[in-house]
């Protein structure tokens, strides 16, 4: 392992364990066994290493999921795959990180950037995925991927503030399960009758 990876590896480390406000470059030289002034040298500050952190563990995310997403036969294995991943960011600590992160980036300009920039690479991600299903299941143009991919995006982010918030796990995960179904649901009405005249279903 290098010198750097040791470094982004305690760093984010500290960072779950203890929390933006309270993490220090000391404690982070610590759990690298590196010299503190070292950290100063190469990083110059907190929110610099920080930085280095979200970028690096981040990619690493965003490459497993790309590559997941390339080899899985189906949106359904996809959705399911995901849903096993995010269960494994929770208990890992890198959701946590992640909104110690965001929280700081509501006063820092500079951390907003960078996560908005983060965000975006992650919604582009689920666009195509809802791109994708839409093609799957027959209804492409029959609803925007960029919209869908917004409610893919909200529904986990939003089961990210609860859990953190001390919501019951398991049960966001069941909601994320369902919801899987978004796209069966979406062709099921497409393809049912959609006006009634005098009482009776017109399919036309």
């Amino acid at each position: 392992m290098s010198t750097r990876e040791k470094i982004l590896g305690a760093a984010y480390r500290t960072l779950v364990e203890v929390g933006y406000t309270q993490i220090s470059m000391r404690k982070i030289a610590e759990g690298a066994g590196v010299n503190q002034s070292l950290l100063h040298y190469y990083y110059g500050s907190k929110e610099n290493l920080m930085l280095e952190v979200l970028d690096f563990v981040n990619e690493r995310l965003l490459t497993r999921q790309r590559t997941m997403y390339a080899e899985a036969g189906s949106f359904e294995q996809i959705w399911a795959q995901a849903l096993e991943y995010f269960k494994r960011d929770v208990r890992s600590g890198y959701v946590r990180a992640l909104w110690e992160l965001r929280g700081q980036a509501l006063s820092n300009a500079r951390i907003q950037t960078r996560v908005t920039e983060m965000i975006g690479h992650w919604r582009r991600l689920v666009t195509d995925l809802s791109r994708q299903a839409l093609a799957q299941y027959g209804i492409a143009g029959q609803a925007d991927p960029e919209v869908l991919g917004r409610v893919i995006g909200d529904l986990y982010w939003g089961a990210e503030a609860e859990i953190l918030a001390g919501e019951d796990a398991e049960a966001h995960f069941e909601a994320i399960h369902l919801m899987g179904n978004l796209f069966r649901w979406l062709a099921q009405d497409q393809r049912a009758p959609q006006t009634v005249k005098g009482g009776v279903r017109d399919g036309s």
